[in-house]
């Protein structure tokens, strides 16, 4: 019987629905998306991968993950809080509709937009103003998850390239001699020391069996 534990590389299949309507959000399993006619052709179905209790995931899935049987499915409900988060008045903002003019945007009503790095929804246009929500498209539901951990992977070099590739970077060359890991990095010299350090700390932090990090 193995556990998962707080820190571990694991594969993962799930399917989130909403509590009060049974709608399906998201979901890795292709079967299931066919079954109830949501199947995405464009969508690579697959377990998802995940360092547990890295902020990957949603604070009410890593607490159920910890402690958690490999191969065992578990059904759980979430409130707000442990979810998408409860939704705040504050995070709703109006803007004049020349600022985002201005910015070559044209906004429409349920359109998504980034706004000074924040993920912001319309909610409305009327008289030259634009009413921005910027709580998560899911803040304030309920929402049930049906989880199954299917393997922990426990190979440092699965885990350390799995550590770049959350930062959008493929490690290529990777040579692991004991405590010690050096890889190469697609236009490395173009990066900057600073997010270079970035990539060291990331590894380190998600991989501690490495203590030794080179960017060839």
């Amino acid at each position: 019987m193995t556990k998962i534990k707080k820190g571990d590389l694991i594969e993962l299949d799930f399917i989130g629905t909403f509590k009060d309507t049974n709608e399906i959000f998201d979901l890795t399993i292709e079967s299931e998306a066919k079954k109830n006619k949501i199947f995405d052709p464009n969508f690579k179905y697959k377990p998802m991968k995940v360092f547990v209790g890295s902020g990957q995931l949603l604070k009410g899935i890593e607490k159920k993950l910890v402690g958690a049987e490999i191969g065992k499915k578990m059904e759980f409900d979430l409130e707000p809080k442990e979810a998408f988060g409860v939704r705040s008045s504050k995070l709703i903002q109006l803007i004049s509709l020349s600022k985002l003019r201005s910015k070559k945007v044209n906004p429409i009503v349920g359109m998504r937009l980034d706004i000074d790095g924040q993920q912001a929804t319309v909610r409305s246009v009327n008289g030259g103003r634009v009413l921005l929500d910027f709580n998560h498209p899911f803040a304030g539901k309920n929402v049930h998850y049906m989880l199954k951990p299917l393997k922990i992977n426990a190979d440092i070099k699965d885990k350390v390239e799995f550590s770049t590739e959350l930062l959008g970077f493929q490690a290529n060359g990777l040579k692991v001699e004991g405590k010690k890991v050096t890889f190469k990095l697609p236009n490395k010299e173009k990066l900057g020391k600073p997010f270079l350090d970035l990539i060291v700390t990331q590894v380190k932090k998600l991989v501690p069996e490495v203590t030794d990090v080179t960017i060839a």
